[in-house]
């Protein structure tokens, strides 16, 4: 499916041309999703950052933000900067300005990972290691944002200046901005 609708669209892209590709029959996708759309968020669930919203277990939502933070965006960036979903992305930009059918689900992959997030900084400053004077659904909406337009001007722009660092180096920077603006004075 990712295969077929990153190189015909979503939008022109069929089931039965998804089933060509996969070898099975038609019917097949049928079984497993209702539709084209449910077949796209199926993708997006096993080939986008989302996916890490499943790996992350209670107990890790405990830590502080110090040592959760890192690796949470180490681990977007690698996944937002790999080959497969920067095909999504290249694929999901012009379709969301063609396609009001996308933008919903773009915005529900989108509202999946700030709920997570911010349920996060809830726990956080329930714990006292998060400022109770935040609001966390901008912080979290703030941080992602972030993140978007660097993967963006790297993998989309190609912008030589954001090129130019690692992913340990932009998750460095992000986390310790995110962290003074979060943590208690």
């Amino acid at each position: 499916a990712m295969r077929v609708f990153t190189q015909k669209g979503f939008s022109r892209a069929t089931n039965r041309d998804v089933a060509r590709e996969a070898g099975i029959t038609t019917g097949l996708i049928y079984y497993y999703f209702d539709n084209k759309e449910a077949l796209l968020r199926a993708v997006l669930d096993a080939h986008s950052p989302v996916q890490i919203t499943t790996q992350i277990t209670p107990e890790m939502l405990e830590h502080p933000p110090e040592l959760l933070m890192p690796l949470l965006v180490m681990r977007v960036l690698a996944i937002a900067e790999g080959e497969q979903f920067v095909s999504i992305i290249r694929m999901m930009l012009p379709e969301t300005v063609y396609n009001s059918a996308i933008s919903p689900i773009a915005l529900g992959f989108f509202q999946r990972v700030l709920d997570f997030l911010g349920h996060y900084l809830h726990i956080q400053i329930a714990k006292g290691t998060v400022r109770v004077d935040i609001n966390p659904e901008l912080v979290v909406q703030v941080l992602v944002s972030s993140l978007i337009g660097f993967v963006l001007r790297r993998q989309i722009i190609h912008d030589p200046s954001a090129l130019a660092y690692t992913h340990a180096e932009i998750a460095q920077v992000v986390v310790s901005t995110f962290l003074q603006g979060i943590q208690p004075h």
